[in-house]
């Protein structure tokens, strides 16, 4: 028993470690509904992906850390942000106002991420 437990440990700190890296695949989704769907909720959690910070991921480990089970913590923030998005409407009412704040923040994490890049020393 202690050695399968000891053998999760390592798999689950090879998959930490494997995930450092990597790409989070909603994060293009999330433009394409900042862009199409007028999503300030969407692109503000791509804005966000850009400078390296992951909302949804943060959720998570607040969650974990109350307590919460392992699988309602994965599920309890795509559950947050979609009723985010779904109040939108009512939060924001103006259409126009809607899209220029979500294409607003997309580009300005893209160019701010551009710029900081361009600044940074190299090396």
């Amino acid at each position: 028993m202690r050695e399968r437990a000891r053998r999760g440990r390592g798999l689950q700190a090879a998959a930490r470690k494997a995930h450092r890296g990597g790409v989070n695949p909603f994060a293009i989704s999330w433009l394409w509904r900042g862009f199409r769907g007028n999503s300030v909720t969407f692109a503000a959690m791509f804005a966000l992906f850009v400078f390296g910070w992951s909302v949804s991921s943060g959720l998570n480990h607040l969650l974990v850390r109350l307590g919460v089970h392992w699988l309602y913590a994965l599920i309890l923030p795509a559950v947050f942000f979609t009723i985010l998005a779904k109040l939108e409407p009512r939060l924001i009412p103006d259409e126009r106002k809607r899209m220029i704040w979500a294409r607003s923040l997309i580009a300005g994490s893209l160019a701010v991420a551009i710029l900081i890049a361009w600044l940074k020393p190299p090396g």
